[in-house]
């Protein structure tokens, strides 16, 4: 494993937790306490923080260098702030980019995942539901922006085809979610698609193998189409779940222990792009998988990858809704990636103290995330200004309602 001794060097080797390069290595506590003591969980939101730091350093794209690092109010203060609900900072820039900010993806999948999970409940009270996986063949040497491409154009190809058409139309198709994943392995970059299929009615085992055998035809005839290797029938899934089956097996499938997984579960979690760290392959990698490599271990042919997906995955769709099925369940419009990261807790009533220089914290990212946890929704402000006089960070409690 090539290490870099760059912008970022790796914090286990400089013997500290804080960010490489950061020069905050004499005041922090080993890297092990990122990781979980005996009986403990490790703190997941420290760690998220913490490799956004790194990518301060290290990211090729301007906004996830710039994403809670530097405040966008005019004096340069932020608000903490808490509701009783949640806990958070005012007055931060935010990048939105549910690919390569541990932070933003964070904030995003929490509301795609209820969205989600509305939809499926919504659907599975007098309906059936269909889960799946599709992906071609690929290479060492396959482009990642071109694999993911294909992808794409067989999935509408497949859409298109007259056959796929009219028996999805038979069972009472209402529409799809189709979530996107990638994984990185010796045959390199696998992007794949995961739809969800939803439906008016229960169906049966039968008819969704029947579905999976006429989708299957017109994804393989796009495949080649489009100079792509015959795809392998047993490389692609689609089976019937339903009631706790659904939850249970769609949870387990999209919370695999990772880069920053949650201790439970999470429902119907088709969008934990983060908890998926430990892929099926052991020889596999998820991009999260990549950037703890870089952020713990200051693994240099991670952060070259990391930069491919960051190129690569710029501007691609995490979650698909077919036309009108947000409408037919009840959500509302669907909110950008970019609005829900930049949205921020309450309003100016619910602000504690305000935070005047926000140094020590871009200095020492971990300090952000362990003043939210001492705060926390409860609104503990005389911990959270205790917090901030140990480290050095400077406040004020004079607020601008």
């Amino acid at each position: 494993m090539r290490v870099f001794e760059g912008k970022a060097r790796s914090a286990a080797a400089a013997g500290s937790g804080g960010i490489p390069g950061s020069g905050e290595a004499g005041s922090l506590e080993n890297t092990a306490n990122n990781l979980a003591r005996a009986g403990q969980s490790p703190d997941y939101r420290v760690l998220r923080w913490q490799a956004r730091g790194v990518l301060w350093r290290e990211s090729n794209l301007p906004r996830v260098t710039k994403c809670g690092r530097w405040p966008v109010t005019r004096d340069g203060s932020v608000q903490v702030r808490a509701d009783g609900r949640a806990v958070g900072y005012a007055g931060l820039s935010s990048c939105g980019s549910v690919w390569a900010c541990p932070v933003c993806n964070a904030r995003i999948q929490a509301v795609r995942r209820l969205e989600v999970g509305t939809a499926l409940a919504w659907a599975l009270r007098d309906g059936g539901a269909a889960f799946g996986a599709y992906t071609l063949r690929h290479h060492a040497s396959s482009s990642l922006d071109g694999t993911w491409r294909g992808l794409s154009k067989c999935w509408e190809a497949v859409a298109r085809d007259k056959s796929v058409r009219q028996l999805r139309a038979r069972l009472g198709l209402l529409g799809t979610i189709r979530a996107s994943e990638c994984t990185h392995g010796q045959n390199g970059w696998h992007p794949h698609l995961h739809p969800v299929h939803l439906f008016a009615a229960p169906v049966s085992d039968a008819d969704v193998r029947a579905l999976h055998v006429v989708q299957f035809r017109a994804w393989s005839a796009a495949a080649d189409r489009l100079g792509f290797d015959a795809p392998v029938l047993g490389a692609q899934d689609l089976h019937r779940v339903g009631g706790a089956s659904a939850h249970a097996e769609l949870g387990d499938y999209f919370t695999k222990a990772s880069y920053a997984p949650e201790p439970q579960a999470v429902g119907w979690e088709m969008t934990s792009t983060q908890t998926k760290s430990r892929t099926r392959a052991a020889e596999s990698r998820t991009p999260w998988d990549l950037l703890s490599a870089v952020h713990q271990e200051g693994d240099a042919d991670a952060l070259d990858l990391w930069h491919t997906w960051e190129r690569d995955s710029k501007g691609k769709r995490a979650l698909t809704w077919s036309r009108g099925l947000r409408d037919l369940v009840g959500l509302n419009d669907e909110a950008s990636d970019e609005d829900i990261a930049a949205a921020e807790v309450g309003s100016a009533v619910d602000t504690g103290f305000v935070i005047t220089d926000w140094a020590p914290i871009r200095s020492n990212p971990r300090l952000g995330a362990e003043l939210l946890a001492v705060v926390g929704p409860a609104k503990n402000w005389k911990a959270g200004l205790d917090f901030c006089r140990l480290h050095g960070i400077t406040t004020t409690t004079e607020v601008d309602r």
